[in-house]
């Protein structure tokens, strides 16, 4: 396999954990490419740069997770190429709406804020009304669910938006149904109320439009704060929210997580869930992709090269802390599957 020297490839990994090393391998330096699609932003005076960074930070990791470019963004503003944000601060941006032009399975995003006031923007309803029918996903972000709203683009849809705006909501749009939840989906139509839902939000869309291994690999970089303490990784919160993943392929990815130093081995993790080895093998298959040996070494690996990368741990240090029985076996496998030694990753990431 011939490949630049000095960079990571991770087309060994057959498991979503591919797309979460795929962040930190050459992919980084990927460009735009022409056929990607566009991420419209448009964002309206004094609004919220906290939920806008945070959209816009999903699309960029989309990018970055992803074996190639997905969203090219953009900013727009609704005159003269620039808008005040929520934090006092002007933006420049790309251009203004009317420059905006969409096709299928290109992003809309209305970003507005608490102080942003809601009132009809006849070119923004005109973009808006041309993005549905072009067949784009619209978006809006803590009060621009106001604005679709304002497009009438559909009757009687349900839309989230912040508190403080549901009762112009009621009053301006009476047939409307405002969402309970912080953000709501109804086809290509995405609201959410405030900054905390934007994350949730933009990991929905990722999760409908591009997998979950994307969306999973997606929260893995930014959202891995969030974990509860009851969570040994992020995937575990993907896991137990998909239904068709059978309980015991979730407990066994928990116990992989928490057995790394010393690995469990596979009939050790049948007994403890409950089922044979055979069934074990045939549903990790089935629902993961890979067989649960498979899987439990890309973890290894994966769990290597963060030491490797974030840490100054002895390579023989990280390979015991990975669970392997010598540095030369951690060597040889982690080449395999990254096509580069652990020193040459090391190398790599502290002359960057």
């Amino acid at each position: 396999m011939s490949q630049e020297k000095g960079t990571l490839n991770t087309a060994h990994f057959q498991s979503h954990l591919k797309h979460a090393n795929l962040v930190f391998t050459a992919a980084t330096e990927r460009k735009t490419t022409p056929d990607a699609k566009k991420a419209c932003f448009v964002l309206l005076d004094h609004f919220s740069m906290s939920a806008f960074s945070i959209a816009l930070d999903t699309l960029v990791t989309l990018n970055l997770v992803h074996n190639q470019s997905i969203y090219d963004c953009k900013t727009y503003s609704l005159n003269d190429n620039k808008t005040l944000s929520d934090i006092s601060i002007t933006l420049t941006t790309d251009g203004n709406i009317q420059d905006i032009s969409l096709r299928k399975d290109d992003l809309l995003v209305v970003c507005g804020g608490f102080r942003t006031v809601l009132k009809s923007e006849p070119q923004l309803n005109k973009i808006i009304r041309k993005a549905v029918q072009s067949s784009a996903t619209v978006m809006g972000i803590w009060n621009g669910g106001f604005y679709i709203a304002d497009s009438k683009i559909k009757d009687n849809h349900t839309v989230a938006i912040h508190q403080d705006n549901k009762a112009i909501m009621a009053e301006r749009f009476p047939g409307l149904h405002v969402a309970t939840s912080s953000y709501s989906e109804e086809g290509q139509i995405l609201t959410c109320s405030g900054p905390n839902s934007t994350l949730d939000m933009m990991l929905h869309f990722i999760k409908l439009a591009w997998g979950a291994e994307n969306a999973q690999a997606v929260a893995k970089v930014i959202g891995a704060d969030r974990v509860s303490e009851t969570d040994n990784d992020i995937s575990n919160r993907f896991l137990r929210a998909d239904s068709r993943i059978p309980d015991c392929i979730k407990e066994s990815i928990i116990l992989m997580e928490s057995n790394i130093e010393d690995p469990l081995t596979i009939d050790e993790l049948a007994n403890l869930v409950g089922i044979s080895r055979r069934k074990l093998e045939r549903l990790f298959k089935s629902h993961i992709g890979v067989a649960p040996a498979r899987y439990y070494m890309e973890y290894r690996l994966t769990r290597a090269r963060q030491l490797i990368q974030q840490s100054n741990l002895s390579i023989f240090d990280v390979s015991i802390a990975c669970g392997f029985v010598s540095s030369a076996h951690f060597s040889r496998t982690y080449h395999r599957y990254f096509a580069q030694s652990p020193i040459d990753t090391r190398r790599t990431t502290q002359s960057s």
